[in-house]
C-alpha cells in the first residue's frame, strides 16, 4: 500500500494505457467510375450513324482509342477513325473505310456508344467507300472534316527526354489526346453534347 502511495506521490511513472483494439483493414474507397453519356435517338435513325469509342488494350502502354461508326446492316463492318502512330515517330490522321473486324485478330476490349451523327452530316455511301475496304487520309463530309481539323500529335518522345533533362514537366500527346481534343471540337461544332467530351476527359489515361 505504501509503495502504491509513493508511486502516486511522484515515484515511478504510472503504467501506459492498454493498446487500442486492432482495427480491421478497410479497403480504400474508390470514386465511382465515370458513366458513359446517355445516347438519344436521332431524328432519322435509318440513315444516321452511331459513333462509338473503341478501346484497344495497349498494355504495358496506354490503350489505343479510335472512333467507330458501324454499318446499320452489319455491326462488324464500319468506319474507323483514329490518330495512328506513336510518340516516337508522331501520328497521322487515318480513316479505315468498310473495315471488317472479322478479318483481323486485333479486336477492341471495350466499345462505348457516344452519340448519333445525323444523316445530313454523314454521307454513308461515300464514307463506306461503297462497300470496299480502303485506308484513307482524306476526310469525307462535315463530321470527318471536323475531326481532320484537329491536329494529330507530332513526335513527343524526344522532346520529352529533352524537357526531363531540363527539369520541366513532360506531357506526351498520343491517340487518346487526339480523341479528347477532337471531341471538344465536335462539341464546339454541335456534333457532340458536352457530356460526351466530359466523359472522354474523365477516362483518359
Amino acid at each position: 500500500m505504501k509503495s502504491i502511495r509513493k508511486a502516486a506521490e511522484g515515484g515511478a511513472p504510472p503504467p501506459p494505457p492498454p493498446p487500442l483494439p486492432p482495427v480491421g483493414n478497410k479497403a480504400a474507397i474508390q470514386p465511382p467510375a465515370p458513366k458513359p453519356p446517355a445516347v438519344l435517338t436521332p431524328k432519322d435513325p435509318a440513315r444516321a450513324l452511331l459513333v462509338y469509342l473503341l478501346i484497344f488494350n495497349g498494355a504495358p502502354f496506354k490503350d489505343h482509342w479510335a472512333y467507330w461508326m458501324p454499318s446499320p446492316t452489319n455491326p462488324n463492318i464500319g468506319v474507323l477513325i483514329h490518330a495512328t502512330g506513336d510518340v516516337k515517330n508522331g501520328f497521322k490522321f487515318e480513316v479505315k473505310r468498310s473495315y471488317d473486324f472479322t478479318t483481323t485478330a486485333n479486336r477492341p476490349t471495350a466499345k462505348v456508344p457516344l452519340q448519333w451523327v445525323e444523316a445530313s452530316d454523314a454521307d454513308q455511301e461515300a464514307m463506306f467507300n461503297r462497300g470496299k475496304n480502303k485506308v484513307d487520309g482524306t476526310p469525307i463530309g462535315r463530321f470527318e472534316t471536323a475531326l481532320y481539323s484537329v491536329k494529330v500529335p507530332g513526335k513527343s518522345l524526344n522532346a520529352s527526354d529533352d524537357r526531363a533533362k531540363s527539369g520541366t514537366k513532360v506531357i506526351q500527346r498520343n491517340c487518346q489526346t487526339w480523341i479528347v481534343e477532337s471531341a471538344d471540337e465536335l462539341v464546339a461544332r454541335s456534333f457532340f453534347k458536352k457530356e460526351v467530351a466530359a466523359y472522354l476527359h474523365a477516362i483518359e489515361q
